[in-house]
């Protein structure tokens, strides 16, 4: 895939992506060899909790750098203090910039992994980079435009204790035609394309209208789950997280606490700066899991229906490969494969952002 305007800088620092479906996958079947998109590092820190050797790739070496920051919190600070340097929940509004200098300046690093983060930080004068990504700061700019258009009920729906009553203040009681005006006005292409993707937005296949497939998306997160517990909610009504029931997988203290007795992370994790198709190329090894993000999404129709044919030189017997797919959804010779999704229907349900078509191949070789 050629290299495009989005795709290069620090696009995710929190994330977009709920990676509890692919973490459990891998507590299942306790992978040892993984390749994943990388992402912020949230996205592909989790699947190591349970041991293994990951390999990441990403077309932004910002992004690669802040894997290794994250990994290096993970393997050096304690929980309080990893949750003090990235100002999550509940210390998103403390001043801890003193404390981030510090900590940074005792981090291992790589020398130009640090220099880059030294940079960055002064910039910001030493406050948090959780929402300093392209997708989170469109994120706040939606949110805003959201609590006008909601009014004092912005954010009552992630009040809730309980789904149930949340589901009846949902069916009863939310300011439904104000938020059928949100999806309107926010949900679709030109809105993303000018505030986000400048020009690379995801070109849409799926019969559904934008404004149908968000409203849908969130109908099914507010009558299925609890979303005081949703990052992906919470950004978009708050454009923050504003509790610490929302802090996502990979910041939760199980999976902090998982990932630390799992060994350290440095040693662990190949980082790759090229697409998709090049990393794999350098892979060592046979891969047992891989987690493609909506990568495929980008592809055109050949490239679609080749992709699963390609990634199999790279994969074991059995291997598991998860892709989201996202407004647009490929039809890929599955030949060498065998579609396991509906296995997995019940992690599907539960991922709490519920933008993505996901599918679940495993790999059962030649016929």
């Amino acid at each position: 895939m050629a290299e495009k305007k989005y795709f290069t800088g620090i696009n995710y620092s929190l994330g977009n992506e709920d990676t509890t479906l692919e973490y459990e996958i891998c507590r299942m079947h306790h992978p040892k060899n993984i390749f994943s998109i990388a992402g912020s590092g949230g996205r592909c820190l989790p699947l190591l909790a349970h041991g293994g050797h990951l390999t990441i790739c990403d077309l932004s070496s910002e992004q690669l750098a802040l894997v290794e920051l994250r990994m290096a919190t993970y393997d050096q600070l304690s929980y309080q203090d990893y949750l003090r340097f990235w100002g999550l929940p509940p210390y998103g509004h403390f001043d801890y910039r003193s404390f981030r200098k510090k900590v940074l300046n005792g981090l291992s690093l790589k020398e130009e992994v640090r220099k880059h983060f030294e940079q960055l930080f002064g910039e910001i004068n030493y406050e948090s980079i959780l929402y300093l990504g392209r997708w989170e700061r469109t994120f706040k700019v939606l949110s805003m435009i959201a609590k006008r258009i909601l009014g004092s009920d912005y954010n009552k729906i992630l009040q809730f204790d309980n789904l149930e009553d949340q589901r009846h203040y949902y069916l009863n009681d939310f300011p439904l035609n104000r938020w059928r005006t949100v999806i309107f006005l926010l949900g679709n292409r030109s809105v993303f394309n000018a505030l986000l993707y400048k020009g690379d937005f995801v070109k849409k296949n799926i019969e559904q209208s934008y404004y149908d497939f968000y409203f849908s998306a969130f109908d099914r997160l507010f009558k299925d789950q609890l979303v005081k517990k949703s990052f992906f909610v919470n950004l978009c009504l708050e454009g923050e997280l504003a509790h610490e029931d929302a802090i996502p997988l990979e910041s939760r203290q199980k999976t902090f606490e998982e990932i630390k007795a799992s060994g350290p992370l440095k040693g662990r994790v190949t980082s790759i700066n090229k697409d998709l198709f090049s990393a794999l190329n350098e892979t060592n090894g046979i891969i047992d899991f891989a987690s493609l993000s909506d990568v495929p999404s980008y592809f055109d129709i050949v490239a679609g229906r080749s992709f699963m044919n390609q990634l199999s030189k790279h994969l074991a017997k059995d291997a598991i490969v998860v892709v989201r797919y996202y407004l647009h959804v490929c039809d890929p010779d599955l030949g060498q494969f065998e579609d396991v999704t509906t296995t997995y229907s019940h992690l599907i349900k539960s991922e709490c952002v519920q933008m993505y078509r996901i599918k679940i191949y495993k790999f059962i070789g030649k016929q």
